[in-house]
């Protein structure tokens, strides 16, 4: 009986850390287990859904109604691919979805796997390969270009020494201009510091974003602070994260600003997310930033490529400070990414929650 009682355990607690969303329901159509993928899919916990009705969680069309009845009676299973559900809140997922008969009663085991984070990994695969492509052909470019500005900068110094005061206007600007390209190129190569980590509460510094961001709004912006109490410290690079954050929040600003947006407002919000995969890494617990504005948003054509390099769709734009944001995330195994239309521009930085020493 003890060996039984341990290896149910074993399987309830691998059904509770499995990524697909798992909901167990009974012949009543009566939810009786959810495992923690489906908690955080859904947004609710089991104690919430014990033996509520299936409806509660997810509106479900007539004929799929019909289908989870006809496996419950027959006790067959079957799967239905590219399905659209629709939570209780309103909220439409594609996913695929399918259902197993688990006992001679008619208890059922749903399965689902939301498409969109297929498509968001397989996404994230590939703009990562694009941006590390391009971002090494412009720091090669870089220090192709870096090596005979220095050549420049000290032959005009030579020259100025030989040439009338009157003239040292024209060198000035010679000397001047090369050091705009090599601050420029220096900026392109990237951060060269080594990722310093320490124990640090991410709301103070988001507390020091949104001081910076209030004085550079000087009151054109409303700031909204909507943190996580529960958040716990995380292991970072603070000066690291307070560039990325500040990079994106002026993004924000300037956009807003621009665009003389009318009531325009920056959300800075922290939440704790479940079962987050990042690469090929699935993380149990990680740290969602979001910095969200109600600015004219980013077109479709652009969304893709504004983590790359030199790409800037603003007149004053240097094209660099979402380009940097990412390499620091990716310093932290972390990810960033953006959902834009118009009135609604969100990015989600996502860190992984270590466990501190």
């Amino acid at each position: 009986m003890t060996n039984l009682l341990q290896a149910n355990q074993a399987l309830a607690g691998l059904v509770n850390h499995l990524t697909t969303a798992i909901v167990l329901i009974n012949t009543n159509m009566e939810i009786v287990a959810l495992n923690l993928a489906a908690e955080n899919l859904f947004r609710v916990s089991q104690h919430q859904m014990q033996l509520e009705p299936i409806g509660t969680l997810l509106n479900l069309d007539a004929l799929l109604k019909q289908q989870l009845q006809d496996s419950s009676k027959q006790q067959q299973s079957f799967t239905s691919r590219d399905t659209q559900i629709q939570q209780a809140n309103g909220h439409r997922l594609w996913v695929d979805l399918s259902v197993t008969a688990i006992d001679d009663e008619g208890s059922l085991a749903l399965e689902i796997q939301p498409l969109e984070r297929v498509k968001r990994l397989t996404q994230e695969a590939r703009m990562t390969t694009q941006q590390q492509a391009s971002s090494n052909l412009v720091r090669n470019l870089a220090h192709e270009i870096k090596n005979p500005l220095g050549g420049i900068r000290g032959a005009a110094q030579l020259l100025q020494r030989e040439l009338n005061p009157s003239l040292h206007e024209f060198t000035d600007i010679i000397i001047s201009e090369a050091d705009r390209l090599r601050d420029l190129v220096d900026r392109l190569i990237g951060p060269q510091r080594q990722t310093q980590k320490q124990i640090c509460n991410i709301h103070q510094i988001l507390d020091k974003i949104d001081q910076l961001l209030r004085a550079e709004a000087n009151g054109q912006v409303q700031l909204i602070r909507d943190y996580d109490p529960s958040l716990p410290e995380l292991l970072i690079d603070a000066n690291q994260m307070t560039q990325v954050f500040l990079n994106v929040g002026r993004n924000a600003l300037q956009a807003l600003v621009e665009h003389q947006t009318p009531n325009g407002h920056i959300c800075l919000k922290t939440r704790i997310v479940r079962h987050f995969t990042i690469g090929n890494i699935c993380h149990r617990l990680a740290c969602c930033i979001s910095i969200t504005d109600n600015g004219p948003g980013i077109s479709a054509n652009h969304i893709e490529d504004i983590f790359f390099p030199l790409v800037t769709h603003r007149a004053q734009g240097s094209g660099l400070g979402l380009s940097i944001a990412q390499s620091l995330i990716q310093q932290h195994q972390g990810l960033i990414e953006c959902d834009s239309q118009s009135g609604h521009t969100c990015f989600n930085i996502y860190l992984p929650m270590e466990k501190l020493p």
